[in-house]
């Protein structure tokens, strides 16, 4: 069973552009399909009758990827196509020095014709291979290809897992450590959203305020309430002179905002202004009987 984490690193990886380790790890997979003879010193006639040097796996297969552009998940399906190849030839098996030409080139056209809606046709490899091979050579190893796999040529993602892995640890953890970091990011986010938050709620709470009474107004709220009490003991009598039905209303005293001043007079210079107007009123009178007498 294929984890995700692997099916990530793999299309991470089938995303990349062909590098010189695929190129390098294709060469290998092929040398180890079946032994052959030294081609160090081998040469080959091409169909303009010209000798050429064999070239080396290397040179060989980047020159095929040069003129075809194949997708990196093609090239790199071949290695299970190699891989089949190889558990089936029989032990004892060899091949001439140009064999491991002909399997790589067979196994990377039956990858480019079988994963892929277009690919060039048999002519166009066998122009590919710069006259190593002709159109009848590569027929002949494209029939002998497909039947020694028995005609399955399909690659499931476990088999490119497992073909693949020394590609495909470095980019797993890459994005173990890229899971780390944004669940670490995350953290810290919803940590500053708390306190943010925190702050917020503070910020809204009202807390009771206390204000302090200044002496003065005490002292003049004794002295009113002093003054009212003179007033209600010794004004019956001025009560019942002015008015039998007037009633002297009692206003609780609130403390004046600095904003609005209301002017309020002394009681106790009222009281004092009302026995004197009495006073006078006694003294004219002795004075107008004392002339009525005279």
């Amino acid at each position: 069973m294929v984890s995700s984490l692997d099916l990530q690193a793999l299309n991470i990886f089938l995303s990349r552009p062909i590098t010189h380790d695929m190129i390098h790890k294709l060469v290998v997979a092929t040398l180890q399909v079946i032994p052959c003879k030294d081609t160090k010193s081998q040469t080959y006639t091409t169909t303009n009758n010209t000798v050429k040097q064999l070239p080396s796996l290397m040179t060989f297969l980047s020159k095929l990827i040069k003129y075809t552009n194949v997708y990196t998940g093609t090239l790199m399906a071949t290695l299970s196509y190699l891989q089949k190849l190889k558990d089936r030839l029989p032990k004892n098996a060899q091949g001439l020095p140009c064999t491991r030409h002909r399997i790589l080139l067979s196994c990377l056209i039956l990858s480019s014709k079988f994963h892929n809606d277009s690919s060039p046709k048999n002519k166009h490899w066998a122009k590919y291979t710069d006259g190593l091979f002709n159109v009848k050579d590569i027929n002949l190893m494209e029939r002998q290809l497909i039947y020694l796999l028995n005609w399955d040529l399909r690659v499931d993602n476990k088999e490119m897992c497992q073909a693949l892995g020394s590609f495909l640890e470095p980019i797993k953890a890459q994005i173990i450590k890229a899971e780390k970091i944004k669940l670490w990011r995350a953290q810290q986010q919803q940590q500053q959203q708390q306190q943010q938050q925190q702050k917020q709620s503070q910020s809204h709470v009202q807390y009771p305020i206390h204000y302090r009474q200044d002496s003065t107004s005490s002292i003049s709220s004794l002295s009113s309430t002093n003054s009212m009490d003179s007033i209600y003991s010794q004004g019956s009598s001025i009560s019942s002179a002015t008015s039998t039905n007037s009633i002297i209303p009692i206003v609780a005293e609130t403390k004046p905002t600095p904003a609005t001043r209301i002017d309020v007079v002394d009681p106790i210079i009222e009281l004092t202004a009302i026995k004197e107007e009495i006073e006078l009123k006694n003294l004219l009178k002795k004075f107008s009987t004392s002339t009525i007498k005279g």
